[in-house]
């Protein structure tokens, strides 16, 4: 009742007869505070614990699985996720009571881990826990031993600074980097002349005839899922897509090692045109992910390879688009797609947004986590099938 009278901003009177509470004695400002904190902290005791149970068949699993043998060094390490877990820590050591810690790392994002350094071979330990927003932590995870061979492939994973470093600040940072310019323009008047004097004539062909720009149309109300006028719109939106940004990109690659400026003006009209696109349309990649898909990476592409044509608008008008066909594929994936790979579709899709992340590099925010994600699944989910599966 003394707290009540506190929180409403009255404190207690002392009834006839009685010595004023000596809690009434104490700032009203310290007891609100200590009201406020008891709240919010209730429930809080229980022990956080650690979800191990164990993989379904449609999911990754534990790796490397207990008393297995490690083909790459550092081992690619994989646990559960949680629901709650903010970050995980893993530590690896030479023994099972871990007396000997030969590596640990803490504020790990995803339930993934491969080291940026390589291990001793021979037998290692590792574990692992999670922490939620609160600092509280899990216990940690059942041991595992995996056995590293002195001749496994030497094979560690830069963290994020380093890799996010090694993109390049200019343009172009697809298939090739702002010095490989130079070399792949004397190569296209020597000794590569043939291939380059193939792109030469598909350029031409694009330039007699160009590829239809206009936003190709959704399924309509009366179309039946998986029908055959279903399908004709699905793939053949794919279809125009790929026309469409496919010679874009090839256009703006000739132009960029030596061909005709034409190439690169009307690979930046297609580009700009699709920009006009609805990212949520007909080739949204939650839409429809068969149009969605090229129509990132080839945007990107494109982008990449002519940008030095766009002025600073036309680059912002790529970006804000980018961005949302970038976050549109992110949210699908991440973290879902570490712990449950087995999807063809989504198998493609973050290839292809790790070039969305390249292209757009310091550009668009989210950029590098696209990135970063998209390397976290070349360590440690893929490839998902490769005719056997390692059972944890």
């Amino acid at each position: 009742m003394v707290a009540i009278h506190y929180i409403i901003g009255f404190p207690p009177k002392a009834y006839p007869g009685e010595k004023t509470p000596a809690i009434a004695k104490l700032p009203m400002r310290f007891l609100l505070l200590c009201y406020l904190s008891l709240i919010c902290t209730a429930g809080l005791a229980a022990d956080l614990k650690l979800d191990q149970r164990p993989a379904q068949p449609s999911e990754w699993g534990y790796r490397p699985p207990d008393k297995s043998n490690s083909e790459v060094n550092p081992p690619n390490f994989s646990w559960r996720p949680q629901r709650g877990i903010t970050q995980w820590e893993i530590q690896c050591a030479a023994d099972s009571n871990f007396s000997t810690i030969n590596y640990q790392a803490d504020s790990i994002q995803y339930s993934v881990h491969t080291p940026s350094v390589a291990f001793p071979a021979g037998n290692c330990f590792w574990r692992y826990r999670g922490q939620n927003e609160r600092g509280e932590f899990t216990q940690w995870s059942d041991v595992r031993r995996v056995s590293i061979a002195a001749d496994a492939l030497v094979m560690p994973m830069p963290s994020r600074d380093e890799l996010v470093s090694r993109i390049p600040e200019q343009h172009p940072r697809l298939f090739l980097r702002p010095e490989d310019v130079p070399r792949l323009r004397q190569l296209a008047a020597g000794s590569m002349q043939t291939h380059f004097n193939s792109l030469v004539g598909t350029c031409e062909k694009l330039l007699r005839n160009p590829p239809p720009t206009k936003e190709p149309s959704k399924y309509g109300p009366n179309v039946d899922k998986k029908s055959e006028p279903w399908r004709e719109i699905w793939w053949g939106n794919r279809n125009y897509t790929i026309r469409a940004l496919d010679g874009a990109a090839t256009l703006a690659f000739t132009r960029l090692i030596g061909g005709k400026d034409e190439y690169g003006a009307l690979a930046k009209r297609i580009l700009l045109e699709c920009a006009k696109w609805d990212p949520k349309g007909a080739t949204g990649y939650r839409y429809n992910d068969e149009a969605g898909m090229p129509y990132a990476y080839y945007f990107s592409r494109t982008y990449t390879f002519v940008n030095d044509l766009l002025s600073e608008d036309e680059k912002e008008i790529c970006r804000k688009v980018m961005k949302i066909r970038g976050d549109e594929i992110f949210e699908h994936l991440s973290p879902r797609h570490l712990w449950s790979p087995y999807a063809s579709h989504s198998n493609r899709a973050w290839h292809f947004l790790g070039e969305i992340g390249l292209a757009f590099h310091g550009e668009i925010e989210q950029a590098d986590q696209w990135v970063w994600f998209a390397t976290n699944v070349f360590f440690h989910s893929y490839p998902v099938w490769h005719g056997h599966r390692i059972k944890s």
